[in-house]
């Protein structure tokens, strides 16, 4: 198996490619709990997953003014979006593979951050915490 290349691995929201992504970071994690007792031997705490999330950061260029509003009205909305992951190609490197990795879940826009920096590309950050399980 070859390595994939960060262009190809691409976020998908509502079922299409980010357009004019820069940067995608997920984040899935497990909380723990000591679940140690006094019949634990050693020095090290026993831990056990009480709970699990996953969260979904991407930045890009596309500050038309169209999807400025897309994102406000979906962030006002606060109901779940389809977003996951998945290796990339074709046009614009926008089309999904569906690669053994590729995950998607319910998630809500929770952030969504505006650069305006004078003389430079704006720029927009969003994260998406997930509400359930992926799949």
């Amino acid at each position: 198996m070859s390595k994939i290349k960060g262009q190809n691995f691409r976020l998908l929201v509502a079922g299409a490619a980010v357009p004019e992504e820069t940067n995608v970071s997920i984040t899935i994690q497990g909380n723990t709990d000591d679940s140690s007792t006094k019949d634990s031997a050693g020095f090290y705490s026993q831990e056990t997953v009480v709970s699990t999330s996953w969260q979904a950061q991407v930045d890009t260029y596309d500050a038309e003014p169209a999807s400025i509003q897309a994102l406000v009205t979906t962030f006002n909305a606060a109901q779940p979006v389809t977003v996951g992951w998945d290796q990339t190609a074709g046009a614009q490197n926008r089309v999904a593979q569906n690669a053994a990795f590729s995950r998607s879940g319910s998630a809500l826009l929770t952030d969504i951050t505006f650069t305006f920096n004078d003389r430079a590309t704006v720029s927009v950050s969003s994260q998406y915490q997930g509400t359930g399980a992926l799949s």
